[in-house]
């Protein structure tokens, strides 16, 4: 085994980015979690569904802080903006 500086870096992961709730998730939104969870829901914004819970195992949704800006970053350069927040669409 090599104790060389570069073998022991090669040796350590990268860094995972942590899944967050959908509360942390519409504060870095700036929406309200409702809105988030319904957008998840509808897929409208990068969601990753989780089960839990007891009762008929019951979805919930986790969001990685990266995917949700860049699909902000997406909707600020697109022409259709507001479509997704709107209440109903028609």
């Amino acid at each position: 085994m090599s104790t060389q500086p570069d073998a022991i870096f090669a040796a350590v992961p990268p860094t995972v980015e942590p899944y967050v709730d959908s509360k942390r998730a519409a504060e870095f939104l700036a929406f309200d979690s409702k809105t988030v969870q319904r957008l998840s829901r509808q897929g409208k914004i990068p969601a990753h569904p989780v089960l839990s819970g007891s009762r008929n195992l019951r979805r919930t949704w986790r969001y990685k802080l990266s995917e949700l800006d860049e699909w902000a970053q997406s909707r600020r350069n697109s022409p259709t903006a507001g479509s997704a927040t709107s209440p109903k669409e028609k």
